[in-house]
């Protein structure tokens, strides 16, 4: 792949650069600080709905900030793909090649099954159902029988049910159950995304700011010069963005909720240049470090360097 070209950030050396940028920052924020303070105060004193819906916000905010972090979705992508069992078919759109999420939701839409014996569905109220509607209740059973195999049938049957569960397993199966985890991979993360929509409006506010404030400057900047280095570095960087909103947070509750309580998106809208610029600046570091010198020429080709100077003859050994 060729390298990404790139307009780059700024030419300027990283000092001057950084105090420029702060200092633009700082100026900024305070607008919008300003600016927010001025518009809630004004919809507030005019709308008692918006007041609850502001508070309600920054709430869920401050709480998907401090329960939706970095490390928490790490910790959840890892223990959805810990506690699933995969297969190597698909299931579902939405759980891919994960069976214990088709086993819960085959469970929830028949609750009236408690088993499968020997391919037939154990159902404990087998006659009362078949009495009040037998075309509904074999109709049912041949649906859950069809899923239910559907399920089975694309499980790694070896792997999982053992003949002694009691011992730990051998390398050959410990191997086995690593592999069907990678099967497992797209399901953890649309698993770990939907935690993020699941936040409500404010978790898709601050991870989709942070994702943009991150790919605006890694997108222009020349270091990384590739794109798939681009998009590898993207969601490390958009990460850092979000702990530095958590503790700008902290610090604005930890200042600022004796007055009002309404801190968390004041702070994070107002501390929004900042950020762009704590984006930018592991970039512009490295463009810095690796920038080369303009003023020299290429070279065309030609060795115009002056001949060495003649030190003399020397006579052989032995003489003339």
């Amino acid at each position: 792949m060729l390298p990404q070209k790139s307009t780059g950030i700024s030419d300027e050396k990283f000092r001057p650069w950084l105090r420029h940028e702060l200092g633009r920052a700082l100026k900024q924020g305070l607008v919008l600080l300003v600016a927010g303070f001025v518009v809630t105060w004004g919809l507030t004193a005019v709308s008692p709905s918006f007041s609850s819906g502001w508070s309600a916000f920054n709430y869920r905010l401050s709480s998907v900030a401090l329960d939706q972090h970095p490390l928490a979705l790490a910790r959840t992508f890892a223990s959805r793909l810990r506690e699933s069992e995969y297969g190597w078919g698909p299931l579902s759109l939405a759980n891919p090649f994960n069976v214990t999420s088709a086993r819960l939701a085959l469970k929830r839409d028949y609750p009236e099954v408690a088993s499968v014996l020997d391919g037939v569905p154990q159902v404990p109220r087998a006659l009362a159902l078949k009495n009040a509607d037998p075309a509904k209740y074999e109709a049912r059973l041949a649906a859950y029988l069809e899923r239910h195999n559907r399920i089975e049938s694309g499980r790694f049957t070896r792997l999982y049910d053992r003949d002694d569960l009691f011992s730990p397993p051998n390398a050959n199966v410990k191997l086995g159950l690593f592999v069907t985890k990678l099967f497992g991979l797209p399901d953890a993360f649309f698993y770990t995304v939907g935690t993020i929509f699941s936040g409500g409006p404010a978790g898709v506010f601050l991870f989709a700011t942070v994702l943009a404030l991150s790919a605006i400057p890694l997108w222009r900047s020349r270091r990384p010069a590739r794109i798939w280095l681009k998009v590898f570095v993207w969601p490390g960087l958009a990460s850092t963005l979000v702990w530095a909103a958590i503790l700008i947070m902290a610090i604005s509750a930890a200042v600022f909720g004796g007055l009002t309580p309404n801190t968390s998106a004041l702070a994070f809208l107002a501390t929004l240049p900042l950020l762009f610029v704590l984006a930018k600046l592991p970039l512009h570091l490295a463009e810095t470090l690796v920038r080369k010198d303009k003023t020299a020429a290429p070279w065309d080709g030609i060795d115009r360097r002056a001949p060495r100077p003649s030190a003399g003859t020397v006579p052989p050994l032995g003489g003339a």
